[in-house]
């Protein structure tokens, strides 16, 4: 997950990421609040750095003790953590999980301090090249960092930031507020006058924030209550059980701290939204399933689009073989119906403010251009089940179709109107098969997907697809044969050293109760 920190804007060229440029991203105009924000607006970032190695040969297999929701104050509607020090059974998994890879066998064996390679990879942004982090920092940084994002101070800006605040685990209460006030003091130095990261720290935990007033404001109000205390937050993330990282958002109170306009232009809470609709609770955990499996698995509550599903989808598993691709949904048609009216609902609340059309104006300009109804027939090309594959074969063509079950004539009739047009007619092979319509992008794709096959059987299919039999949605990627398929020329080439433990990456997600979905992502490697 990411969160774009004060000063950027949907036009931003900027983009966070985990890595050694965390704050590369940071607006060029803002050379102080880039260095501020290492560790309340990158919390994210580092966050994700962290998560792919968990902290194995850190420390004793140990777990339980404070967490970062019972340092930071209530409020929040988006939160996300990641635990260094995880239970003994997930640091065991993980270690036999990433030793797969060769790039990171090496160092997961030496006792490598991840807390170091996060902190060296922020350093020079933050003016701390000149920091020994096993001298300054490792005796009184903790393993564990939280961050969570409450409403902004009152601005008449329509796309308001967010108030960040970051708790960050310490060892040693005296030693961290005298390191911390160092690297203020640095992060401050680096950058423009007046601009200084603020810190309290209380028991267990430094609260962080980009001035000292919110972290003083943090403080104060996480005597009043803390985020612990959220009976929503500690009820959706306790039904997914144990992991190494956690993420947690409430719609509702986003739309209301951020703006309905805010969150279509591609924050956070936006992109969340944009899966489970404009409203609902989501809840995310990553963890190892055993030696062979990392999956995030998350849950969804009161989003408007959920519920869409009346049975699972069919047929995933008898796909050919050959698929490198593999999807599948059930009924998509009602899911489309559903999506348009959440569009619509959206689209009411900001689109006049900004001066845009009428919605039925723009749906009516796209169906005169079109010649289709919306969302009518839009529908009737996903049907009440429909399943699609992508071929591997070493053609170096790329072979692709779906198999749907619907009103055939209808359908034939909005692909008869959508591949033709002044420019001459898209040609795809089709097939019936039944009540079912096949469409494909070459006649022996099609005549593959009509004839059916054995997807299920191959290696790691099961392991990445565990909830396939009561999924609604559902995705599948063989790895190394989609690379090979969608770079023909390394055909016959050793495949990467990194690559080849793989065995597939599933995605299936279930939403037959109104409101509420699950999924689960999950990576295979042998």
């Amino acid at each position: 997950m990411s969160w774009e920190p004060p000063g950027t804007r949907p036009t931003d060229t900027a983009t966070w990421s985990a890595g050694t440029d965390v704050l590369a991203a940071a607006p060029a105009e803002e050379p102080a609040r880039r260095a501020s924000w290492w560790l309340v607006g990158g919390a994210a970032a580092l966050a994700l750095a962290l998560v792919g190695g968990v902290t194995y040969g850190v420390g004793a297999l140990s777990g339980g003790g404070s967490q970062p929701e019972d340092a930071l104050p209530a409020g929040a509607f988006g939160f996300a953590k990641v635990d260094l020090d995880p239970s003994a059974a997930q640091k065991i998994d993980g270690f036999r999980f990433l030793r797969k890879f060769p790039a990171l066998r090496d160092k997961l064996g030496g006792g490598e301090d991840l807390r170091k390679l996060a902190f060296e990879a922020v350093a020079d942004g933050a003016g701390w090249s000149d920091v020994d982090f096993d001298a300054e920092v490792s005796p009184w940084m903790g393993k564990r960092i939280g961050f969570a994002a409450y409403p902004p101070e009152k601005t008449d800006d329509p796309f308001p930031d967010p108030t960040v605040v970051v708790a960050l685990q310490v060892e040693d209460e005296s030693a961290a507020k005298d390191g911390l006030d160092r690297l203020a003091d640095l992060e401050a130095g680096s950058g423009q006058p007046g601009s200084r990261l603020g810190f309290v720290v209380t028991g267990d935990y430094a609260l962080l924030a980009e001035t000292q007033a919110l972290a003083d404001r943090a403080a104060r109000d996480a005597e009043a209550g803390v985020l612990a205390e959220d009976a929503n937050l500690t009820s959706d993330l306790g039904a997914l059980g144990d992991g190494v990282a956690a993420a947690w958002v409430d719609m509702n109170r986003a739309v209301e701290a951020v703006g309905p306009a805010a969150l279509q232009m591609g924050s956070l809470a936006g992109v969340v939204g944009g899966v489970g609709g404009a409203g609902g609770r989501s809840a995310y955990v990553a963890r190892f399933d055993g030696p062979d499996v990392f999956e995030v698995a998350g849950r969804v509550v009161g989003a408007e689009t959920a519920g869409w599903a009346s049975h699972p989808v069919e047929g995933v598993a008898q796909l050919p073989e050959s698929s490198v691709v593999a999807f599948g949904l059930a009924d998509g048609d009602e899911l489309v119906n559903r999506l348009y009216e959440t569009l619509r609902t959206a689209y009411e609340k900001g689109g006049p403010e900004q001066g845009m059309p009428p919605f039925e104006d723009m749906v009516a300009q796209a169906e005169a251009g079109l010649g289709i109804e919306i969302p009518e027939d839009v529908a009737s090309l996903l049907g009440d089940n429909l399943v699609g594959a992508l071929d591997g074969g070493k053609s170096g063509t790329v072979q692709l179709g779906a198999r749907v079950r619907t009103d055939v004539a209808r359908a034939e009739r909005v692909l008869d109107l959508l591949t033709s047009g002044d420019a001459g007619d898209f040609v795809l092979a089709r097939e019936r098969v039944g009540d079912e319509l096949v469409v494909a992008s070459t006649p022996a794709q099609a005549a593959r997907l009509a004839a059916g096959g054995t997807l299920g059987d191959r290696p790691g299919f099961r392991d990445a697809m565990a909830d396939l039999d009561n999924a609604d949605l559902a995705v599948w990627l063989d790895i190394v044969g989609l690379s090979e398929t969608l770079f023909p020329s390394r055909e016959g080439g050793p495949v990467d050293e990194n690559m080849a433990p793989i065995e597939g990456l599933g995605v299936t997600a279930s939403s037959r109760d109104e409101g509420t979905g699950t999924f689960r992502v999950r990576l295979v490697a042998r």
